[in-house]
């Protein structure tokens, strides 16, 4: 039987503030971590603050401090968040201590990518900003990595905008066939939910939405029709779900024939199937 430990734990960043007159060495630190951020959820960093000796230093529960995260190579601000304070004064392991709290709204529409960020504090005298440090060498920044790790990547939609034009003998009507699409039956859980959007300008006629269980699409007429949609004249975009573990579907339109008209090959009548969209 295998084993799968999972750690919970705090995200926690060191930041140098030199407000302690008193420091009578400097502690170099070689390396500072990179910030590790998860895009699409609510993340939560514990910034405890340090000086120059590598020793907790008190902050007041007044005072403002401010992250800031920026695009390294243009500069651009991308997130501003002001920091709060869990120093109370009086509990030793609080000393020194910040919570960034980022939402799942400030990281959704970021790239993947290496970012920049910095911390800088208010001096409560005159209301100025003064930088805090990355790490003892005065950096003032420090490299954050926004992952996309917990989950997965939305795929596209399949786009049809062509179909196959045959005539039926025995229907004695025109058909219009989409190629056979693989539904990834590989992927399907129980509930194996599919969706195909159909956008139409002023269609009449009939839509079959047909599928197989084979393993190969060779033989078309192996297809079976699991739903039928009728059209009047409808302009838009319209969808339809349905559930079955697939490997093969395929969309096949009829449409209708005119008062007047001995075939149904006359779009001034029957309008247009434009294209579809499939997802499964």
């Amino acid at each position: 039987m295998q084993s799968l430990p999972i750690y919970l734990y705090q995200n926690n960043l060191d930041v140098i503030l030199d407000l302690d007159p008193d420091v009578q060495g400097v502690n170099r630190v070689m390396y500072q971590r990179d910030l590790q951020i998860q895009k699409g959820i609510k993340n939560q960093v514990r910034v405890q603050f340090k000086n120059s000796d590598q020793k907790r230093i008190p902050i007041s529960n007044t005072a403002t401090f401010v992250f800031s995260m920026f695009d390294a190579i243009s500069q651009r601000m991308l997130i501003q968040k002001e920091l709060s304070v869990l120093d109370d004064g009086v509990t030793t392991s609080t000393r020194g201590l910040a919570l960034l709290t980022l939402t799942e709204s400030d990281t959704i529409n970021l790239d993947r990518s290496s970012y920049t960020y910095s911390v800088k504090y208010q001096d409560p005298t005159d209301g100025t900003y003064l930088p805090a440090y990355s790490n003892t060498y005065y950096g003032m920044n420090g490299t954050l990595y926004l992952s996309d790790d917990i989950y997965p990547v939305l795929q596209p939609s399949q786009e049809v905008t062509s179909l196959q034009q045959s005539y039926n003998q025995q229907t004695q009507m025109w058909e219009f066939k989409s190629r056979a699409i693989y539904a990834y039956p590989e992927y399907k859980s129980n509930t194996a939910l599919h969706t195909i959007a159909f956008y139409m300008t002023g269609f009449i006629g009939t839509v079959y939405i047909q599928a197989t269980l084979n393993n190969t699409a060779d033989d078309l007429n192996k297809f079976s029709t699991i739903q039928t949609l009728t059209y009047n004249g409808f302009t838009g975009i319209d969808y339809v779900n349905f559930n079955g573990i697939y490997t093969y579907i395929q969309v096949m339109y009829i449409p209708a024939k005119g008062p007047t008209d001995s075939q149904n090959d006359n779009p001034a009548y029957y309008g247009s199937f434009d294209k579809f969209l499939y997802r499964c």
